[in-house]
């Protein structure tokens, strides 16, 4: 019987002396294909989140730096790395291998981690099985007994 697996999707971000850290994002996925859609949408956020547009609405009347063009830029990374068929394609192939995957990207501040772990899962999801008689409830809530009329006296 093939070793059934489920992937824990997370982001974090670690100051660069190891000091603290933050989970930024976190998911499981059922499927490799799933996890690797969460990597692959969440890289292209987060990249838009570490190097928003200066015309943004909410940095209106923000001070805003320019950094020098040689310096890190993880933002430039994430898009690259989301915007890849090719990466995406080598995410899948790590993960059908039951391989970890981790990307990893630094600023001059913090160190962002993406990682997809595969966890052993030890028994198939229990859900009915459906057949001619039987349809999935559309009903939300408790089921309630009808009400009987009682006569008045």
């Amino acid at each position: 019987m093939p070793r059934r697996y489920a992937y824990r999707c997370e982001l974090l971000a670690r100051s660069l002396d190891g000091r603290y850290e933050a989970i930024l994002a976190t998911y499981r996925a059922p499927t490799p294909r799933l996890a690797a859609r969460w990597a692959r949408a969440t890289a292209g956020r987060y990249a838009e989140l570490l190097a928003p547009a200066p015309t943004a609405d909410y940095l209106e009347g923000a001070p805003l730096i320019e950094f020098p063009p040689d310096g890190p830029r993880p933002d430039a990374t994430l898009h690259a790395w989301a915007d890849s068929r090719d990466r995406y394609e080598g995410v899948l192939r790590t993960l059908a291998a039951d391989h970890p995957y981790v990307l990893t990207v630094t600023d001059y501040g913090a160190r962002y981690e993406l990682r997809v772990d595969p966890l052993p899962v030890r028994r198939p999801p229990q859900t009915p099985a459906l057949t001619a008689r039987t349809r999935p409830s559309t009903d939300r809530g408790r089921h309630r007994r009808p009400r009987t009329l009682r006569p008045v006296h």
